[in-house]
């Protein structure tokens, strides 16, 4: 009869065991993006990837993670980084900001993710930069507000580094265009004061108007949720303006650039990366003689291959974002690769020193100083008519030289 017990208890035993295995493994499931929490070992380099899936930003986060997924299909089809794939392991942000710093902390401590990719959103690269120093594993983001690569003493987060030109480089390569290409010297500005983004984007052109030979003849403001942007146009059009620099999200530009046509403003409008499609197609008849930098062209050589990989995987065009994720896993692999081993803290002292990666968007560099893209070229395009027409790729003086 003790014999039978004890066969019993340890039956019961070996079930309770078995359960509890089985519910730890369904617990460790990602919660979004198909990412499955899986550590790097010794066959897999798990790089980590933060995106909006779901929310306000996720065409752009789809867009960064199936540009990433391309490159790293790639570099596995040809035989991995020192014989071991690469993994992409991605958690939804929902675009904000705690999620966001929750599945940093998975992907640093629970996925051991040897570098990650960040979202096209800068006040989440501004708050993940002091966790990311203490966790120490690199972000490689495409959030363009200097503040998420460099702290108020001039110095770079250790952790963070940008992918694509920042703000003011942005902004002071639309505003060199606008005084050396253009020829237009009266400037007037329309942007979004209560926005970081917009703001961004308006202080470093302005200054770059002054100091360059130009005027701002009218600087005219709004608030988030304004709709009617008439009053301010108005201001700048009586001001003897010869252009318009509007820096806001797409659905602020849509309006703005509509009213300006109908209280007939016909100068040329520049802007930032939001003139991008489909900014032509909702504007309408009002998408003309509009310019604006972007990181690739339609005719670059070096994105037909990705561009042809992207559309036979999702039946789709792919936007600039797709060629944003794709050139972060290029340097992740080559920082990998320099560093000569997948750990997080040798990746990031190689990334520091990236040095004429060849990407999508052009051969990148990566300044230790700034932890940003030093002479990285853009793409000025001009909306013509609601076509989006090439012009040439370009770059200030100033940045030129850096």
């Amino acid at each position: 009869m003790k014999k039978l017990v004890l066969s019993f208890m340890v039956l019961v035993l070996v079930f309770l065991v078995t359960a509890c295995g089985q519910g730890t493994s369904a617990k460790g499931k990602s919660q979004a993006g198909g990412g499955e929490n899986q550590a790097s070992s010794s066959e897999v380099i798990v790089i980590g990837n933060l995106q909006d899936l779901s929310s306000t930003t996720s065409v752009w986060g789809k867009m960064v993670t199936n540009g990433a997924q391309l490159a790293i299909d790639k570099i596995n089809k040809e035989g991995g980084i020192n014989g071991k794939k690469l993994k992409l392991v991605t958690y939804d942000t929902k675009n904000d900001v705690q999620e966001a710093i929750n599945a940093y902390n998975r992907l640093a401590t629970q996925d051991k993710a040897v570098a990650i990719i960040g979202p096209p959103v800068s006040n989440i690269g501004i708050a993940l930069a002091p966790i990311a120093e203490n966790a120490k594993v690199a972000i490689l983001g495409s959030f363009i507000d200097e503040r998420a690569t460099t702290k108020n003493d001039g110095k770079p987060w250790a952790y963070n580094f940008l992918i694509q030109p920042s703000s003011v480089q942005q902004a002071e390569i639309v505003a060199s265009y606008t005084l050396e290409k253009l020829n237009l010297k009266k400037v007037g500005v329309l942007y979004n004061q209560a926005n970081a983004y917009s703001v961004s984007l308006a202080k470093p052109f302005i200054d770059y108007i002054k100091s360059h030979g130009g005027q701002i003849v009218s600087e005219q403001m709004y608030k988030t949720g304004d709709k009617d942007f008439k009053t301010q146009l108005a201001a700048i059009q009586a001001a003897g303006a010869e252009t318009i620099y509007i820096p806001n999200y797409i659905q602020e530009d849509v309006l703005a650039v509509q009213q300006a046509r109908q209280i007939g403003i016909n100068v040329p409008i520049t802007g930032g990366l939001d003139f991008a499609p489909p900014f032509a197609s909702l504007a309408g008849e009002a998408a003309n003689d509009i310019y604006f930098p972007n990181n690739i062209a339609a005719e670059d050589p070096q994105i037909k291959e990705v561009a042809a990989a992207y559309k036979t995987a999702y039946n789709d065009e792919p936007l600039n974002k797709v060629f944003i994720g794709y050139d972060s896993i290029l340097v992740i692999a080559d920082a990998i690769k320099r560093a000569g081993a997948p750990d997080p803290v040798k990746v990031r002292d190689a990334m520091e020193q990236t040095k004429d990666v060849k990407g999508t968007t052009g051969n990148i560099s990566i300044s230790p100083n700034t932890h940003r893209p030093y002479g990285l070229s853009m793409v000025m395009i001009k909306i013509e008519k609601g076509q989006y027409i090439t012009k040439e790729r370009y770059i200030t003086k100033e940045q030129q030289q850096q």
